[in-house]
């Protein structure tokens, strides 16, 4: 069956040793050889230069990189510290064919998601109807999510669950049915999946793998522990994101 990964990275990590990452695709090539090798109908990547460098040039890049191949989609990366060129970014790229989305990192940004400084960006989500990819690590992530959509309907995809917090995160976020998740980390919590399944149910779970920074059958292999029936596999690995993203 083909997969649709909604998480992956367009560009170069420089990470210091050790680390327990992968680093693949860094090349356009390799990106798209691995697309054909994992069998993935669709792929949402998002800039790795915006996050950590510069924000105009990364997101001309990824989507430039998105029109190498028809299944890749970009995200549109916004900064809060940056609010006004991120908002400018918006702009430029709401029509463009690729933009499937929003990211953003409030952990890096040392912003959580309840700061002011995002309310630009969920009322974009709202106005144009796209979801928000979310790095959401630690659980203060998870409750400031919470407060954010007290006021606002935007859809959101809580990225990496807020790792081995996902019990506390999932009761903080249960209620809301505009958020998603997608449980990836680099450490392995055997029983999360099934866990984050029995609290939200399996169509608000969505796959991805991290790709750039994780292989795919590293992430796939986590899910065959949760022993999927084949309605929650085809809801997980496909269904569930054509239905979000409109595919």
């Amino acid at each position: 069956m083909k997969i649709i990964d909604v998480h992956a990275h367009d560009g170069v990590w420089d990470l210091p040793e050790p680390h327990n990452y992968d680093l693949l695709g860094e090349t356009m090539p390799d990106f798209i050889a691995d697309l054909d090798k994992d069998n993935v109908s669709n792929c949402f990547i998002s800039s790795v230069e915006a996050l950590i460098g510069d924000l105009i040039k990364g997101n001309e890049l990824t989507y430039a990189d998105a029109s190498e191949d028809e299944r890749i989609f970009a995200y549109t990366y916004y900064d809060p510290t940056r609010v006004d060129e991120s908002l400018r970014e918006i702009e430029k790229y709401k029509n463009n064919p690729k933009f499937i989305g929003f990211k953003s990192r409030p952990e890096y940004h040392k912003i959580d998601i309840d700061d002011s400084s995002y309310v630009p960006l969920l009322e974009a989500a709202e106005h144009l109807d796209k979801p928000i990819l979310l790095h959401c690590f630690p659980i203060s992530d998870a409750y400031a999510l919470a407060n954010a959509l007290k006021s606002s309907t935007a859809k959101v995809i809580m990225v990496h669950a807020c790792n081995d917090k996902y019990h506390e995160a999932m009761s903080v976020i249960n209620k809301f049915e505009n958020v998603f998740v997608e449980p990836v980390t680099s450490n392995h919590y055997p029983g999360k999946i099934r866990s984050i399944i029995n609290t939200i149910g399996y169509e608000r779970l969505l796959f991805g793998s991290d790709y750039g920074l994780m292989s795919r059958e590293r992430i796939i292999r986590t899910y065959t522990e949760a022993y999927l029936s084949s309605i929650e596999h085809e809801a997980i690995f496909s269904g569930n994101s054509r239905e979000l993203f409109k595919l």
